[in-house]
């Protein structure tokens, strides 16, 4: 990644006090970009900016928003741009995680609900808010965060695997209707990372991390940082060739072939206690 390659950028990241975001704010502030982050808690985020402004030496606003509420998301994206200019820079890194282990038909259905709304229209949303912005100055690039379960599927996720497809298929529509704007739209697949979220699942016994390690190539899971270096090179200049693809970072994952070792998740992942 060129030093500084996005100076005078301006970036918003959704998702963007913790995890991948977090980390993607910081590689997107450490090329140069001013800073727009956006997600649920209003004192994260007015911390995380405070924070960042200083440690980064660039500006960095916040908006507390769930990108699930249609006015929200509205009124996030103009006070950010009033503040700070137009939006060139878009990075869709807010989600939640498969909220019951447990077969669609034994879960509410308000769940796989809210998995489309924050994945798949939350991310569309934010993109349409973006977009004439980009369109007008003639350079945007969006990236949209995906899974290995938007390549794969595994049962006990439907509501995940489902708006991880989803996000494949909006990066790829994205990319062929903004193409000759200079927009790009890419997405970016993780494997098992080591985020807050899944480090909590592994502190209570809810995933297994040596399974999951062991099943990866290259022997351990992700860490946020790996993640967000590859996200910001797809929002620097230099991708400009690269557009409606998809990034797998995830070890090696997906190459085997099969979704995993088995059907479905081990006891530890239902949350059962270990033998």
């Amino acid at each position: 990644m060129a030093e500084r390659a996005l100076s005078g950028r301006i970036a918003l990241v959704t998702g963007g006090v913790s995890g991948i975001g977090l980390a993607t704010a910081v590689a997107l502030g450490r090329a140069g970009a001013q800073l727009a982050l956006v997600d649920l808690d209003p004192t994260r985020v007015a911390q995380t900016a405070e924070r960042l402004s200083r440690e980064l030496g660039v500006r960095v606003d916040g908006e507390a928003c769930d990108v699930a509420d249609p006015d929200a998301c509205a009124s996030a994206h103009a006070r950010l741009s009033a503040r700070l200019g137009p939006i060139t820079i878009l990075v869709n890194c807010a989600g939640i995680n498969a909220q019951e282990l447990k077969p669609l038909h034994e879960q509410p259905f308000s769940h796989f609900e809210r998995m489309m709304a924050i994945h798949v229209a939350g991310s569309a949303r934010m993109a349409a808010l973006c977009i004439p912005a980009m369109r007008a100055l003639g350079f945007g690039r969006i990236v949209n965060i995906a899974s290995i379960m938007g390549l794969q599927a595994l049962p006990w996720r439907v509501g995940y695997t489902t708006a991880k497809h989803a996000i494949v298929g909006l990066t790829r529509a994205l990319a062929l209707e903004n193409a000759r704007f200079g927009i790009t739209v890419n997405a970016v697949a993780p494997g098992y990372v080591l985020t807050p979220v899944l480090e909590e699942r592994l502190r209570l016994g809810i995933l297994d991390y040596a399974r999951y390690a062991e099943r990866t190539p290259v022997g351990r899971w992700g860490r946020p940082d790996e993640i967000a270096r590859v996200i910001c090179f797809l929002c620097e200049p230099a991708s400009a060739f690269i557009t409606g693809a998809v990034w797998t970072v995830d070890g090696g994952w997906t190459i085997r072939g099969d979704p995993g070792d088995d059907l479905g998740p081990s006891p530890c992942d239902r949350g059962e206690t270990s033998a």
